[in-house]
């Protein structure tokens, strides 16, 4: 059993034009240099590659010179059929065998400390099966800075939204994952409502409001789109408390690439990227 599973739920598609305005394919690569280079190698990597264009073992294979020598463990699980984030996610902790779970997105990347500092402080502090700690942000104009996320210690056992965590910067042991379970596998609302009647105390963290700021019986999605993230920390903290590290191991980049400002392409909303133009390919 290896000691730690990384999971990651992987769509791509080289050939597709949006891959120049979401350039998912070299985020793919940046991703798996990041696991690649962990200073810690006891570890599998589980990847759920939801029909990627190219398959995701053939990107592998590309680069076998990445991980092959090293003899690390790479193991992936193609769907039969696009499914889509939230499922992947579940074929991939389903594949897991490790004593611990993460989870690594394919357009992040960790910290080549990553899960050195993890094993080290589950050394330091072994009564514990969950720890959580920052992203570090890089946005679309190269700019850095550090998301912080919630300390249990301080927060306690009060309801909270989406927003005090996210993907990537929690890792749990597996008697953790066998008292949670997968992720409930429905449509995004469906989603949404199942959490709001499980924790009806959540409810309010996600109704929308009108103008004056009254509620209007609407409510959003747990997340960007789904939440899972928030979902699975807010069910796991229910029962379990966990250790906050104050580092940032996880890397989140901008959707959209990164261009320096001066850059002729700089867009002032990166969400409004121009259409695609072949002759900028």
């Amino acid at each position: 059993m290896p000691k730690f599973s990384i999971v990651t739920p992987v769509t791509l598609d080289k050939e597709s034009p949006d891959n120049n305005r979401m350039p998912r394919y070299e985020m793919f690569l940046r991703c798996a240099s990041s696991v690649f280079g962990q200073v810690y190698d006891d570890f599998e990597w589980i990847i759920a590659d939801d029909i990627s264009n190219p398959p995701i073992e053939e990107i592998l294979e590309k680069h076998d010179s990445w991980w092959k020598p090293k003899g690390l463990q790479v193991k992936v699980v193609r769907l039969p059929e696009k499914s889509g984030r939230l499922i992947a996610r579940n074929r991939g902790m389903e594949a897991a065998s490790g004593e611990w779970i993460t989870w690594l997105d394919a357009d992040d990347e960790y910290a080549s400390i990553y899960l050195s500092a993890i094993n080290d402080a589950i050394r330091v502090y072994p009564e514990f099966k969950i720890f959580n700690f920052n992203h570090l942000i890089f946005s679309y104009n190269y700019g850095v800075h550090i998301r912080k996320f919630m300390n249990m210690d301080e927060w306690g056992d009060r309801p909270f939204g989406s927003g005090m965590i996210g993907a990537g910067s929690f890792v749990f042991h597996r008697d953790v994952y066998n008292q949670i379970g997968l992720l409930p596998e429905k449509s995004l609302w469906d989603f949404a409502e199942g959490a709001f009647e499980e924790f009806p105390e959540i409810r309010q963290f996600f109704e929308k409001k009108d103008a004056d700021g009254k509620p209007t019986g609407q409510f959003n999605s747990l997340g960007n789109p789904w939440g899972e993230d928030y979902y699975y920390w807010y069910k796991m903290t229910r029962k379990n408390k966990a250790k906050y590290l104050d580092t940032a191991l996880y890397y989140v980049h901008s959707r959209w690439g990164h261009r320096w400002q001066d850059d002729p392409n700089y867009v002032v909303d990166p969400g409004k990227q121009p259409e695609f133009n072949p002759q900028n390919r």
